[in-house]
């Protein structure tokens, strides 16, 4: 009986002991088939899961139940790209390390650590580890997930992806999307049905042409993304990530795909899935290599926006145009007002045959916009005045008319209330400049020229406020200007030469005009008034697997006036569609008209100004203030869309050919609009193609 006492107390103990060490976490050998143990972390909200065998997690959304699980493909917690002394490179899952060590280091932290990891052939990554930890806010329904520490050994570890294969959508089976802040912003469906205006085959060729898969890096010149953050969403539960305010990791993408170019001919076992992964580069990154991930039931893409704009306002990006107003009362000209781009060959070519205009010539343009076409609002951005290529934005060309000319063209847009800027940039070198010179591009440590595949951003920051001094007051005060126009610094907001370009922001602002520049990032916004194209580029792979989606507005509409690119303006047909899509979509999005054009073409935009004039303008006008509060997909197939604004507008647009019905039975026609002013009139009607035969 004695024994079976001992016997009795031993087994407690152990159990005790066991017990404890499952929760504090232990190393252990990924060879071990036994049964699967996790440690968990959880509040109110949410149910953290890790595997201690492979240090994957899951996340258990409490409110809607739904479960985000781990990687579906290969039970990877992250994706490590390391070459080795001789050269090779090779991609390793962690998951499958000889050591993983978890540890809970208190009730709301785990800590992973990830060693000695194991190619493909059985060779070992000796000296290689990974280290890092999951927190899980004690409140709320966020988990911050963090990549510490990594040590290289004998290998050189270039990409991490971590977490890897997280919170994936399975093709055709979740109803949701990605949801992607490239430019503007973008939305791509987890589903490819229904056929979205006859663009099935796209959808589904992207996926074996490479197109659906890819990387995006934060903040560069259009093609990466304009904010740190992005996400997934279902039917139940919306999960988005926004990087760390020191960060800057690259996003990899993965639509619908099912990583078929992993395999070399065979058929890939994986299922389509749609997810987005962070790539921390750490070779380069200085950062706290940290994502923040929010989880929202019912949530969708713009839950997401309105959360990271909480957000923007913390990291001191936002700031209201009504601020900006009470600085400047001419901001107060941009509401409602039509972008005019007169391309006269500046900065391409100077005084360019068939291009050129005389000062003249702008101000009769001028003065036909306002008595004929009636407009009147404008922002008038004439390229091509001075008789230097940029950088040297000076002196005012006498070929075309000299000072006084211009002067005058300026004083009479200023009479009619118009804003005017010429064209301005720091960062251009042209090779047709006849006094082409390398003395101001950037060059690396070792005294090499850098940018050199590239014109538009090859001029050393450090010297770009420097060119802005050489002429940018006088040509202020002379002309009595209110605005100006700089192209392409702001485009970008890179950590090299970070310093010269917030310095030339910071000298440009110091004038208190109207400012505005090309492209834009999120950090430039205190210093500027309008940014020229958010919208989204057509020759990328995105383009054709996704929707628009007013991401950007729906965090800064208030924050700042978004007009369409002068490579893409309204009245040109583009991948972003024709005058009348680009009109409905400006007054969905709350954006301004853009119209670009050289002389010689000027009488055919007459048209389209008006119509910019007689629809876009006075929505503009009335929502130029107002934070845009939602925006929503109302048909299947994306083109019905409905936006609401602070100011009580509500605009209903179909961007399709096609009459469709929303609740209430009313019937939106096709390229069609119903709006509703902030006094409660409702405005509606559509475009219609015609045909005049001789």
């Amino acid at each position: 009986m004695k024994n079976n006492r001992k016997t009795a107390k031993l087994t407690i103990l152990l159990l005790v002991i066991t017990g404890l060490s499952f929760y504090n976490g232990f190393a252990i050998n990924t060879g071990n088939t036994g049964p699967i143990k996790s440690i968990v972390l959880e509040n109110e909200k949410l149910n953290i899961s890790v595997d201690e065998a492979t240090g994957c997690f899951s996340v258990t959304e409490k409110t809607s139940g739904h479960v985000w699980k781990s990687d579906p493909w290969e039970n990877a917690a992250g994706l490590l790209t390391l070459t080795d002394s001789k050269g090779k490179k090779q991609t390793v899952n962690i998951s499958k390390s000889k050591k993983i060590e978890v540890s809970k280091t208190n009730e709301t932290t785990i800590a992973l650590k990830f060693s000695d990891p194991v190619f493909e052939d059985g060779s070992i990554a000796k000296g290689v580890t990974i280290s890092t930890q999951i927190r899980l806010d004690p409140k709320t329904a966020q988990l911050d997930v963090e990549v510490l520490e990594h040590k290289a050994g004998s290998f050189k570890l270039s990409d991490l992806r971590y977490p890897a294969r997280a919170f994936s959508l399975k093709t055709d089976e979740d109803k949701g999307a990605a949801v992607i802040p490239q430019k503007q912003g973008i939305i791509c469906p987890s589903y490819i049905f229904p056929m979205n205006g006859g663009r099935f085959c796209k959808w589904d060729d992207a996926t074996y042409n490479r197109k659906s898969v890819g990387s995006l890096e934060l903040f560069n010149n259009g093609t990466g993304l304009t904010m740190p953050w992005w996400g997934t969403y279902n039917e139940k539960s919306a999960v988005m990530g926004i990087v760390d305010v020191t960060a800057r990791p690259h996003m990899e993408y993965n639509i619908n795909n099912n990583g078929q170019h992993l395999f070399k001919g065979e058929m890939s076992t994986y299922q389509r899935i749609a997810f987005l992964d962070p790539i921390w580069k750490l070779e380069e990154e200085k950062g706290k290599m940290r994502m923040s991930y929010h989880f929202i039931p019912g949530g969708n893409y713009v839950d997401m926006a309105k959360v990271y704009q909480k957000e923007a306002k913390i990291r001191d990006h936002f700031v209201s145009l009504k601020e900006k107003l009470k600085r400047n009362p001419n901001v107060d000209k941009l509401p409602g007002a039509i972008y005019f781009g007169i391309y006269g060959g500046y900065p391409h070519y100077v005084n360019m045959p068939g291009m050129a205009f005389t000062f003249d010539e702008l101000k009769n343009t001028i003065q036909t916009i306002h008595d004929d076409l009636k407009v009147d609002k404008a922002f008038v951005h004439a390229w091509g005045t001075f008789s230097n290529f940029v950088p040297h934005n000076h002196p005012i060309s006498e070929a075309l008319g000299g000072p006084e000319k211009l002067k005058a063209a300026v004083d009479l847009a200023k009479s009619y209330g118009y804003l005017y800027s010429s064209y301005h940039a720091y960062s251009p070198m042209l090779e047709n400049d006849p006094n082409f010179t390398t003395d101001l591009m950037q060059r690396d440590a070792d005294g090499n020229l850098m940018n050199t595949g590239s014109r538009w951003a090859r001029v050393d920051p450090k010297f770009q406020k420097g060119l802005a001094q050489e002429n940018i007051a006088n040509e202020i005060s002379y002309l009595g200007l209110e605005a100006d126009i700089t192209d392409i610094t702001f485009a970008a907001y890179r950590e090299n030469g970070k310093e010269g370009r917030i310095e030339l922001a910071k000298y440009i602002d110091s004038f208190n005009l109207v400012n505005g520049t090309e492209h834009g990032q999120e950090q430039w916004i205190p210093y500027f008034d309008m940014f020229e194209g958010m919208t989204y580029l057509e020759d990328r792979p995105l383009s054709v697997i996704s929707h628009p989606a007013p991401l950007f507005n729906l965090v800064y509409h208030e924050a700042i006036a978004n007009f369409g690119k002068i490579q893409d303006p309204d009245n040109e047909v583009t991948a972003n569609g024709d005058f009348r899509i680009k009109a409905l979509r400006s007054m969905l999005f709350g954006r301004g008209t853009t119209i670009f054009f050289s002389p010689y073409e000027f009488k055919g935009m007459r048209p389209m100004i008006e119509m910019a004039r007689d629809l876009v303008s006075p929505v503009h006008k009335e929502t130029f203030y107002s934070e845009l509060k939602s925006h929503e997909y109302l048909s299947a197939d994306y083109k019905v869309q409905r936006s609401r604004f602070s100011s009580g507008t509500e605009v209903v647009a179909n961007l399709g050919p096609v009459a469709q019905k929303i609740e209430g039975g009313i019937s939106i026609p096709g390229y069609g609009y119903r709006i509703k002013m902030k006094d409660g009139s409702v405005k509606s009607g559509h475009f219609q193609v015609s045909l005049h035969m001789d």
